[in-house]
């Protein structure tokens, strides 16, 4: 299988790359502008405004999309006990890779709640353990850190560990991440054990935080305003570092394939170690020019708090940053990797089935790679964008309104890098 980090590069883009940078650093500057004249009150402090709409036959939709997951789920592990050598037609790392990965997480920014929903792994444990006691008070001494490992070695196993695409490999993940959780959950509850250990369900969260509509099981859905949902964002211990570990994750994945990288490290990038320092390190710059950014607004504002309290304050509004990367980084590995499903639907074992008449099914690539480009780049200058408004508007709330602009300049210059480091590495 071709597996595709992104299409095109900078000799593909309609302008020169230089362009496209200066005109998405002013697009956000402008923005910050605009917002500090036309809005000097908070406005997305406190709840949001919940509304519950009708919707026909929830509780069958719920099926439909747990019966669809643990298909999934079932196929993950079949293939790889069917198929360990890997066949290149698999169906197991298109279900993973794509759907698992990003499809579902994407799809958490229009609907909240739809991994909550349909995880065959917390039907499990739900069902399993229904009577075990829940001991919520591990949420409060270790916060999501584990959900942050669980997180930073599925990373590491995308993107550093070479057999990532192995359908063994994937099967093996599948069952040890099931076992994990039913081990937690029998020990703290779980509940106890989704909300602390869980590292999908995390992730999957803080996504469904923008999303203006949130499933809720077989009760009827709650619609509110993007965004919305963001700044009552629960932040534990660990969620800053879980944030900031989604945006150097996908920084360092568009990095290390980069032309320019490949020239500057050379035959480091095969280490698996280097290539694990590296993730490592750029995630920690990442979340050092953020730490640097709130210790700039706490003494612009002559703030007595602490540095990792404004981080953590502030933590809601790298989420559309983070998002935004993601999207425009695997954008073009959706629309065009997902494809393959088509075939493997009716080949999902590489054994020269036809099920459903589509086996002989190919990518179908297109020339206009100028318009996918497009699109990732509006992407990122929106979700940076929306970082600056929740910014501003947490500001505000925090430092008052005589301080809170000057405060922001620092995070606006850090939104402002982000956003050129988002493109270049795009584009690279």
């Amino acid at each position: 299988m071709t597996w595709l980090a992104h299409v095109g590069g900078r000799t593909d883009l309609p302008v020169p790359l230089s362009y496209f940078i200066v005109g998405a650093g002013l697009a956000v500057v402008i923005s910050f502008v605009v917002l500090s004249w036309s809005w000097p009150q908070p406005r997305l402090q406190g709840e949001y405004r919940r509304v519950t709409f009708g919707l026909r036959g929830p509780g069958r939709i719920t099926a439909v999309l747990r019966l669809l997951a643990a298909v999934g789920l079932v196929l993950v592990i079949a293939n790889g006990v069917a198929d360990g050598a890997a066949t290149t037609r698999a169906i197991a790392p298109v279900l993973v890779w794509v759907f698992f990965w990003l499809v579902v997480p994407f799809g958490c920014v229009i609907v909240g709640g739809l991994w909550r929903t349909m995880s065959p792994y917390r039907q499990i444990v739900e069902s399993i353990w229904v009577n075990a006691e829940e001991k919520p008070d591990w949420l409060k001494r270790i916060g999501v850190w584990p959900s942050v490992i669980v997180f930073g070695a599925f990373v590491w196993f995308e993107l550093v560990y070479p057999a990532n695409t192995s359908p063994r490999s994937l099967a093996i993940a599948a069952l040890v991440y099931g076992l994990y959780l039913f081990v937690i959950s029998g020990l703290i509850g779980p509940q106890t054990a989704l909300a602390t250990g869980a590292g999908f369900e995390t992730y999957t969260g803080i996504i469904s935080r923008m999303a203006p509509i949130e499933l809720r099981g077989a009760e009827r859905p709650e619609r509110r305003r993007f965004l919305a949902a963001l700044p009552s964002l629960p932040i534990h211990r660990g969620t800053t570092a879980f944030i900031i570990l989604m945006i150097g994750s996908v920084t360092y994945d568009g990095m290390s394939g980069a032309s320019w990288w490949s020239d500057l490290v050379g035959d480091l990038r095969r280490e698996m170690w280097f290539e694990t320092l590296a993730l490592v390190l750029t995630t920690l710059v990442i979340g050092g020019l953020y730490y640097v950014a709130c210790h700039s607004a706490r003494r612009l504002a002559g703030s007595a708090g602490s540095v990792v309290g404004i981080a953590n304050s502030f933590a809601h509004t790298l989420v559309p940053i983070a998002f935004a990367y993601a999207f425009a980084h695997y954008f073009s590995f959706i629309v065009f990797e997902g494809q393959e499903l088509v075939h493997n639907a009716s080949d999902p074992f590489g054994r020269g089935w036809d099920l459903f008449g589509t086996a002989d099914w190919r990518i179908v690539f297109t020339s206009k790679v100028w318009l996918v480009w497009y699109v990732q780049v509006a992407v990122i200058v929106l979700g940076h964008i929306g970082g600056v408004a929740l910014a501003h508007d947490r500001a505000l709330a925090e430092f008052g309104s005589e301080v809170a602009v000057r405060t922001q300049y620092a995070m606006l210059a850090l939104m402002v890098a982000l956003t050129s480091l988002g493109l270049f590495i795009l584009a690279g």
